[in-house]
């Protein structure tokens, strides 16, 4: 501005000169002084603002002293400051006091400022507030609120008043309340040691709150009720006898940047039906928890870090349902999330780290999701899920934690799906109790004591996961579980990559166990189960292993490849073994050892190196319609006996030809039955089919090389010595091979005994799928 000059006049009222010509009036500032020794132009702030001309600006200079004041009515324009060098922390400040029922001080008025102030009540217990605005925007800069009897500052109606470098301590009530609709702005003031709240947020108030520092409160440092929407951006809340923010009702305030820390309780309490916005806040070193959310309540919570809390990083119970984004949570004493009751909520792409006791803990019936977490380096569990908790968990990283990387126990149901489990010192997931849940295409690795173990009477749901590299194994079904194990990779690990003890009865259908340091299946300890359509390959030790009174049922699986023996059954194990292909073992394709009993139908084994199927001297069991090819000279072996070994080869040849006619019988009729059933079956012809003993019946996908639908038709693995082929009719299959096996077949000639050896060697039923 250029050319400004002061010009005099006779009225309050100055002109000011912009350039050249142009006029502007402004009010003229008038100044007064205040003191006690009759030097000043009035003894009492009172008597000052009283002589304001009408209409001026007015400045009212205060020397240092007590002044009992009774009610200061702050008029438009009056500015109340304090003599240099009698500020507040001086040894001679201003000091405005008031001991009745009433405020000290009160502004109803625009454009009024107090500064370098102390401002005391001295009135009886529950007297009025210390200062009042009611209206107005008067500024409060560099002044002190104290000794008030009731609330330090108490502002309300539509006011907009501002504070600024103040300091609020020592109230018995509230250091400063905010009421219905006004909306401060509070900056860089202190606001300690009060007996109520710091600053406490009702009606329908907003406000700005930046960069103060609240502290040492008997209550809540801050408190929201209400339909508040304030905002606090930047201050320090700390050392409060409970908690930092209290936010409750409907209150919608913005938390923003705030550092929390050191309250007896929650660093942020948010109930009732509130629905804030907590963003880039730091919550830490809380003598109880960092952020609870409870009851109704909801709430945006996107980039805190959350850190070394008594309790859990974060809580939620009853009903709340708040979102959780991109927050570290982290070194918690009492765990990182934790979840009770009826809580629900939305936690994704959060960091949990370095927890006591569980990184996740869901408790009661709470039902979240998470989605995307990091669950990492905690000294107990990563997830915990217990009592009735469901919740899902999706696309999360959990690994390193000392104890089970995800734990589920009671009668909890959660979902898990396309998880990392890896690298624990301990289980990769443990299931226990009476728990169920749905496991799906998650992928566990080197977690020291198993990837998976269920435990009890567990009956969960495990399907489409890859299990590998397990010190200890892949999968260790333990007590009465009845879990559903399907579709499953399990693959590299050192121990078996399924392991069934005790009392176990689960249904394993479809997966496939692979490249295992030890054995592939292991069943034993009176477990039972059921085990189809897996492919068990490349074990190190025996593909399949049953022993110690355990009565499994495998159906149509694949077990090949392996290094040791295909199937080996030990003690008094029993079973069932039906339609199975049992393939290029290095050592027996079946080893019946000790007392077990087993009973093996229609299965082929192929290529045992040490033999096909091997009997001790002491074992036994029903062996029907096996194919038994290309293991040597060793196809059926007993011990050292010949007449056992013959017994062995009898228990086929006698048997197989008027099952294999039953069966085929029995899956006909159920064909013909079916509706929309695919009559025809296709007869795999044995590539070497010159002689008998060299023939081969292998089980094939033959239903997919021919382009026929799985789902419709019916595969039937067998051997004619002079025909085969496809027949469009199964009565005609059926007619053809009883015509094959009766006196009137191509083998009428002959002894009976030598009749049924060429009909086993010519046809076996390897498998019947029907899927």
């Amino acid at each position: 501005m250029e050319d400004v000059e002061m010009v005099d006049a006779p009225s309050a009222a100055s002109a000011l000169q912009v350039g050249e010509g142009a006029m502007v009036e402004v009010e003229e500032l008038l100044e007064v002084t205040v003191g006690r020794d009759g030097l000043f132009d009035f003894p009492s702030v009172s008597a000052a603002l009283s002589s304001q001309p009408q209409g001026t600006r007015f400045r009212i200079i205060v020397s240092g002293g007590v002044y009992d004041e009774g009610v200061l009515d702050m008029r438009e324009g009056v500015h109340i400051a304090a003599r240099e060098g009698c500020g507040p922390a001086s040894e001679n400040p201003v000091v405005l006091t008031a001991r009745a029922d009433h405020p000290a001080f009160c502004s109803r008025v625009d454009g009024a400022k107090v500064s370098g102030v102390r401002i005391e009540h001295h009135g009886p217990f529950g007297s009025m507030a210390c200062v009042v605005v009611e209206a107005g925007n008067i500024l409060l800069e560099n002044c002190v609120v104290t000794g008030s009897v009731s609330v330090g500052v108490l502002i309300c109606g539509y006011s907009t008043p501002a504070l600024h470098t103040c300091e609020v301590q020592g109230c018995c009530g509230d250091g400063i309340k905010i009421a219905d609709s006004a909306k401060p702005t509070v900056s860089n003031s202190r606001v300690h040691n009060n007996d109520g709240f710091g600053i406490f947020c009702t009606g329908s108030s907003a406000g700005t709150f930046t960069s103060n520092d609240i502290y040492a409160n008997s209550n809540a440092g801050v408190a929201a009720r209400g339909t508040c929407s304030g905002l606090f951006q930047g201050n320090l809340v700390h050392d409060g006898k409970q908690g930092g923010f209290w936010l409750e009702e409907k209150a919608k305030c913005d938390l923003i940047a705030n550092d929390i820390y050191m309250n007896q309780k929650s660093g942020i309490q948010v109930g009732g039906h509130s629905d804030p916005t907590v963003m880039k806040n730091i919550v830490r070193d809380g003598l109880k928890g960092g952020i609870v959310v409870h009851d109704q309540a909801s709430g945006s919570f996107l980039q805190n870090e959350i850190l070394r809390n008594t309790m859990a990083g974060v809580g939620g119970t009853d009903s709340a349902c708040p979102l959780f984004h991109s927050n570290i949570i982290t070194d918690g004493k009492g765990g990182g999330i934790v979840l009770h009751e009826n809580c629900g909520g939305v936690f994704e792409k959060n960091q949990v780290i370095r927890n006591s006791h569980a990184g996740i803990g869901l408790k009661g019936n709470s039902n979240a999701l998470f989605d995307g977490n990091l669950i990492s380096d905690g000294s107990g569990y990563g997830v915990w899920v217990q009592e009735t908790a469901r919740s899902t968990l999706q696309n999360n990283v959990i690994e390193r934690n000392v104890r089970a990387g995800v734990v589920v126990t009671d009668t909890a149901t959660p979902t898990l799906s396309q998880n990392i489990i890896r690298d624990g010192k301990h289980a990769g997931l443990l299931i226990r109790h009476n728990a169920k849940g749905k496991f799906r295409q998650n992928t566990l690795s080197h977690n020291v004591h198993g990837n998976i173990v269920l435990l009890e009477q567990v009956s969960s749901e495990l399907v489409a996961n890859i299990i590998s590299h397990g010190p200890l194994g892949g999968i260790i079904i333990r007590g009465s579980t009845t879990v559903t194990v399907r579709g499953n990779t399990i693959c590299h690990n050192d121990g078996a990559n399924i392991a069934v003890l005790d009392n176990s009865d689960p249904i394993c259908d479809g997966n496939v166990l692979t490249n295992g340091a030890g054995r592939g299946l292991v069943v034993m300890d009176k477990a039972k189960g059921t085990y189809r359509f897996n492919m068990i390959r490349n074990s190190e030790l025996a593909g399949v292993y049953v022993g110690r009174n355990s009565c499994p049922e495998l159906i149509a699986n694949c077990i090949c490849d392996g290094k040791a023996a295909g199937i080996l059954l030990e003690d008094d194990a029993t079973g069932i073994f039906t339609h199975n292909i049992v393939c290029a073992n290095l050592n027996e394709g079946v080893a019946v050892h000790g007392r077990a009993r087993p009973k093996m139908e229609c299965n082929v084994v192929l290529q045992g190196g040490h033999g096909g199927i091997w009997l001790d001297e002491n074992a036994g069991g029903k062996f029907r319609g096996n194919v038994v090819e290309d293991s040597g000279s060793n196809a059926y072996r007993c011990g050292t006996t010949t007449a056992n070994e013959w017994r062995l080869a009898e228990r086929n040849t006698n048997t197989a030809p008027a099952a294999l006619t039953e069966s085929l019988a029995e899956w006909a009729d159920e064909k013909l039955r079916a509706p929309g059933g695919n009559k025809k079956v296709v007869l795999v012809q044995n590539p070497d089919s010159s002689t008998a003993e060299r023939g081969v019946a292998m089980a094939t996908q033959c239903s997919e090389l021919l382009g026929l639908d799985p789902a419709r038709s019916c595969m039937v693995v067998a051997r004619f010595l002079g025909d085969a082929g496809q027949f469009e009719d199964a009565e005609d299959l059926i007619k053809r091979t009883r015509g094959f096996l009766d006196d009137s077949g191509p083998f009428q000639m002959g002894t009976a005994a030598r009749r049924q050896q060429w009909g086993d060697m010519s046809l076996h039923c390897a498998e019947l799928l029907n899927k």
